[in-house]
């Protein structure tokens, strides 16, 4: 259902994020030491350096800015790779449903901790069933875990 409310009354509810940490179909990773800023760009270096294609970006804070009094940064990149999203679709056509895989950028805590998720692609494509699909599934899921592994390690101080 589909709401259309004028007032900006709304507030982002206090979530239980240890709660929203323990999620079958992403898989989250917490930064203290970097800010919002860093995190994004450091990301986005590692999605290049593992030759992957960021295809979109869609800040969710921008988007809903306007329902909430106060809405944390929020970024969703839109992530894919040539070779993966035709292994995809060859086996399963239905595939392009799913894809490109999302990684997201989150200021959670009252915004003292960055947290970026990445898609759990053995569990939002396992719905095809197809051996095929979920050995590129386990692969992808694999390259994504090092753009969390490797956040940290980009940052250097000037």
């Amino acid at each position: 259902m589909m709401e259309n409310d004028k007032g900006k009354n709304k507030q982002v509810s206090q979530q239980n994020y240890s709660e929203s940490q323990n999620t079958t179909y992403c898989i989250p990773r917490r930064f203290g030491s970097i800010t919002f800023e860093e995190t994004v760009q450091n990301v986005k270096n590692n999605i290049a350096k593992l030759g992957l294609d960021l295809v979109g970006e869609f800040d969710v804070k921008q988007y809903l800015d306007s329902s909430f009094e106060k809405m944390p940064r929020h970024l969703i990149l839109m992530v894919c790779e040539k070779e993966t999203a035709s292994k995809l679709i060859s086996s399963d056509i239905q595939m392009s449903i799913l894809f490109p895989c999302h990684v997201t950028i989150k200021e959670v805590e009252d915004n003292s901790i960055i947290e970026v998720s990445i898609e759990n692609t053995d569990t939002t494509w396992s719905s095809s069933m197809k051996k095929d699909v979920m050995d590129v599934a386990k692969n992808t899921k694999n390259t994504l875990i090092k753009v969390l592994d490797n956040i940290e390690q980009l940052h250097v101080k000037l």
